[in-house]
């Protein structure tokens, strides 16, 4: 076993994050300080914005839809109860105000919540961290949450956390806590949303010829490996999180209904088309995915807008956000050529009749990996040299670390590498893992790669990293 837990992962390089070429300057605001901070919150709101104009982002008084970051504060009342109970539910939420406010749509990225609270999430545990924030996302309609950790002085600041809703929590400490926390939120901004960018194609695909496709039973089975396996866990309604009432507003004018994690995805020579998990804000349970729980994506390349090729008189499902970063990494990788066996199995040959990328499936897990088996399943290290950050799903820089992982993979790239298997961290909220159509695969997709999950790769459901 190859031990992971010390990996480049750890650290972040040095850097400055201006000279990055997906960097831009920013344009924000901050919202509610001066009426909800309390004295911890409001010293950092000032060294977080003089860190925002000493990197050369404009620091905004007011705004109308034009601000790329809108910072919002709210007060989280002290007590004894645990930090996930004291959370106050409003009506509308915070977040809803300030966009409503502002001129921002309704649940966008730009808006992240600022809190001051006695607690250091830094010593709780990953599961309770990730609880906490997401019903304070929940309760506040925001994506992200920024928690300011109060010490026992007027005005002291032992630690700073980020919060998303992937799971993440990434935690620093004085004296570089403002810096870095408005690195963090620069490269969370300058990440495009590109996730609802899609076009439904009408009847692209014959009733014959999807009927006649394996790969949604192909794709439903290996969910239910991948639940059984504990990869995949149950979907979550948004009404663990808030009252009935809050509830049923979320579905009604924003789509909220619950969550569900994870994605797998094929590759179907016989569709030259890439078959995804559709999303999970569908009601989809990726662990029992019916037939129309799938979708197909045509295999174009990833500067042009995502295709969803609908199957013949049927309204397909939008794909899960991933798909446009596994589009992109299938573009990076080389294609070889595959027939048809006998039997109706596909697998590698030279002079096969169909040219497909050399990923053939693979599956994206919120879990996170202590050890992996390098003689079976090759892992590649995070680049943090140029994406010293993690980007959230759905987006176009999160598609542009994924592009980047498979070119810097030795498996993908050199043909005498006889591993079939490929694993990466996705930084601070999972893993993604592919296989490629190399001699030995297993005629059934993602059975190989399951099974390599299951002996050679030790992951846990209840911890990610949070690397600084």
């Amino acid at each position: 076993m190859t031990d992971t837990s010390l990996s480049p992962a750890a650290s972040a390089p040095p850097h400055d994050l201006s000279a990055l070429p997906w960097w831009r300057p920013l344009l924000v605001q901050a919202v509610g300080l001066d009426q909800e901070a309390g004295p911890a919150l409001a010293a950092f709101g000032r060294q977080l914005f003089t860190a925002f104009e000493e990197q050369g982002h404009t620091v905004m008084q007011r705004s109308h839809g034009d601000v790329d970051l809108l910072l919002v504060a709210a007060r989280i009342p002290d007590g004894p109860a645990p930090l996930r109970d004291r959370l106050p539910e409003r009506m509308p939420p915070v977040a809803v105000a300030a966009c409503r406010e502002h001129g921002l749509r309704m649940g966008s990225r730009q808006v992240v919540i600022l809190a001051e609270i006695p607690e250091r999430l830094s010593l709780l545990p990953h599961a309770q961290v990730v609880e906490a924030a997401r019903t304070a996302m929940a309760r506040t309609a925001a994506p992200k949450i920024l928690f300011v950790s109060r010490g026992d002085r007027p005005g002291q600041i032992t630690e700073v956390t980020l919060c998303t809703m992937e799971g993440g929590h990434p935690t620093e400490t004085a004296p570089q806590s403002a810096d870095r926390m408005r690195d963090r939120l620069v490269a969370a901004a300058c990440a495009r949303d590109i996730c609802d960018a899609y076009q439904i194609v009408p009847d692209a695909v014959p009733a014959r010829t999807w009927d006649a496709s394996p790969a949604p039973a192909q794709l439903a089975r290996a969910g239910r490996t991948m639940g059984q396996l504990g990869l995949l866990p149950p979907p979550t309604a948004i009404g663990r999180y808030v009252s009935a009432e809050l509830a049923r507003l979320y579905e009604q004018y924003m789509g909220w209904k619950r969550m569900s994690e994870g994605m797998l995805f094929l590759v179907d020579p016989d569709l030259d088309a890439l078959v995804v998990s559709a999303s999970g804000s569908w009601d989809v349970d990726k662990r029992s995915l019916g037939p129309d729980d799938v979708t197909i994506v045509a295999l174009d390349p990833p500067d042009s807008p995502l295709r969803v090729l609908a199957p013949e008189g049927r309204h397909p499902l939008a794909p899960s956000v991933e798909a446009w970063e596994v589009r992109a990494f299938l573009h990076a990788a080389p294609r070889v050529r595959v027939t048809r066996t006998p039997s109706g199995v596909w697998e590698p040959h030279p002079d096969g009749e169909r040219e497909v990328p050399l990923i053939r499936a693979g599956i994206h897990a919120h879990v996170g990996v202590e050890r992996a088996d390098d003689a079976h399943i090759e892992t590649v290290a995070p680049n943090r040299e140029l994406f010293p950050y993690g980007f959230g799903c759905g987006s176009d820089l999160t598609a542009q670390v994924a592009t980047d992982t498979v070119r810097r993979s030795h498996a993908v790239h050199h043909p005498d590498d006889p591993r079939r298997y490929v694993r990466w961290p996705m930084l601070y909220h999972g893993e993604m893992a592919v296989e490629l159509w190399k001699p030995g695969l297993p005629a059934e997709p993602l059975s190989g790669l399951l099974d390599i999950f299951a002996t050679s790769v030790a992951f846990r459901t209840d911890h990610i990293e949070q690397p600084v």
